[in-house]
């Protein structure tokens, strides 16, 4: 169980972490979803200095009858994530983090240590983005509770 008063934040001099992801089935609002998370966080109280949470939603086109994408689109959806970490990214600029993935609709979700960055970029990414419609929220969240919550 995640405990805030037993963690630290990593300090951003020792990034990048080890790339070790975890898949988990769930429940929101008692739909199913798939929840992918980036175990490398998991040990800390976030990252100093990413003090922002992002998040990038892309609704489906054809939800399945438990609101998960289809086959075809599941693959697009990997071909989106591919575009936002190759612009968000780059010099630890943020941090990809989890995606979680039903009630018709996959969310990704980063932590940035630039905000207005992240704003410039999501223009781009919505110039590149022609198979979807992707929306973006910004908000604080220094002790990454949202990250938290995903465990």
């Amino acid at each position: 169980m995640w405990n805030p008063f037993l963690k630290k934040p990593l300090s951003a001099d020792k990034l990048p972490v080890a790339d070790s992801w975890q898949v988990a089935k769930g429940q929101r609002a008692g739909k199913p979803m798939i929840l992918r998370t980036h175990e490398g966080y998991r040990d800390f109280l976030g990252v100093s200095g990413f003090e922002h949470q992002v998040s990038i939603a892309v609704p489906f086109h054809y939800a399945d009858a438990n609101g998960f994408p289809r086959a075809e689109e599941s693959q697009e959806l990997d071909v989106l994530e591919n575009a936002i970490c190759s612009l968000f990214e780059p010099e630890n600029e943020s941090l990809f983090v989890a995606s979680v993935t039903g009630d018709g609709h996959r969310e990704f979700v980063l932590y940035t240590r630039n905000p207005d960055a992240v704003k410039r970029k999501f223009k781009a990414l919505e110039n590149r983005v022609t198979t979807h419609k992707v929306f973006l929220k910004i908000q604080p969240d220094k002790d990454w509770h949202q990250y938290s919550q995903l465990h």
